[in-house]
C-alpha cells in the first residue's frame, strides 16, 4: 500500500500515518479529463456505498484536470476501492488509488495544468 505524504497538513509522517489508519477516502489519480462523476461513482460503488466524489478542478478553468476524492461510508470499503480499481483503465488510462487522509477544502485544485 502506498502513503501520499502530504506535509502542508500533518507536522510529521506519523501523524499523517494515524489519519490514514481509519481513512473512509480515497485519491484516484491519472483520469481522464473527460472521465465523470459518473462514472467514478459506479466504479467505487461496487466495493460500497459511495458518500461524496469530488473531482480535482484547475484552479484558473474550474475544468476537471485529472484526479477525484473518493468518500466511502466505511474504511473497509475505502481499502476494497484501492486494492480492485489500482491499475484498472478507465477512459484509455490506467488509474492510480491510493488511500487519502480526507479531503480538506482547497484540496480540490490541481497544482498545475494536468493536475
Amino acid at each position: 500500500q502506498k502513503i501520499y505524504v502530504d506535509r502542508q497538513f500533518f507536522a510529521s509522517y506519523e501523524d499523517q500515518v494515524q489519519a490514514l489508519t481509519d481513512s473512509k477516502t480515497v485519491y484516484i489519480g491519472n483520469l481522464s479529463f473527460y472521465t465523470t462523476e459518473a462514472q467514478i461513482v459506479e466504479l467505487c460503488s461496487r466495493t460500497g456505498p459511495v458518500k461524496k466524489v469530488i473531482m480535482g478542478l484547475n484552479r484558473h478553468t474550474k475544468e476537471p484536470c485529472g484526479f477525484c476524492f473518493v468518500e466511502h461510508y466505511s474504511s473497509e470499503a475505502a481499502l476494497d476501492t484501492v486494492s480492485r480499481i489500482t491499475g484498472l483503465v478507465l477512459d484509455d488510462r490506467p488509474l492510480r488509488a491510493e488511500l487519502d487522509f480526507g479531503f480538506r477544502d482547497g484540496r480540490q485544485y490541481g497544482r498545475g495544468q494536468s493536475g
